[in-house]
């Protein structure tokens, strides 16, 4: 097993995700250790709070599936909790753990995958690169910002890397 083990950047973002703030922007380079922090935190919490429902999404479903998923949240799963602790069906860019909470990976470029993964509320939204992401996009997604657990507060985070200073996030 391998523990996590955060850098004094990570350090500052684990301060930022107990502040008590509803929205959480990660902004560092490529590599600075955003994407982890934030899958640790959705697995922290998919683990705390049984049954709850958390969304990890960017522009292209595979982008998220490709980098997201198989590069950070599959091995930091396999590292936590082990193989046999979660099932992944690849239909439907899902992972269910064993205590029956489910984090869903998506695109909202595309219709048809956005209207798919807005059929659900989560607890968390995690906006993956949001500088890809168009504000409509995003707004449309904050209703789904809706599922209720006991003693579990939604939280929507974003990640960015330095990019237009034009860009609305």
């Amino acid at each position: 097993m391998v523990l996590f083990r955060p850098t004094a950047i990570q350090k500052k973002a684990l301060a930022l995700l107990k502040s008590g703030a509803k929205h959480i922007l990660l902004f560092g380079g490529s590599r600075s250790g955003k994407t982890t922090v934030l899958v640790m935190a959705i697995i922290f919490r998919a683990l705390f709070y049984a049954g709850s429902r958390h969304l990890i999404c960017r522009y292209r479903a595979k982008d998220a599936r490709s980098s997201v998923l198989r590069e950070t949240l599959i091995p930091w799963l396999n590292n936590t909790i082990g193989n046999t602790g979660y099932s992944y069906l690849a239909h439907e860019s899902v992972i269910t753990l064993f205590n029956g909470s489910e984090i869903w990976i998506g695109g909202l470029g595309d219709r048809e995958q956005a209207d798919k993964i807005l059929g659900h509320e989560y607890n968390t939204i995690y906006f993956n690169e949001i500088s890809q992401l168009s504000y409509a996009a995003v707004t449309t997604a904050y209703s789904r910002l809706a599922m209720r657990v006991p003693g579990c507060r939604n939280l929507f985070f974003y990640d960015c890397n330095p990019g237009s200073p034009l860009h609305w996030a």
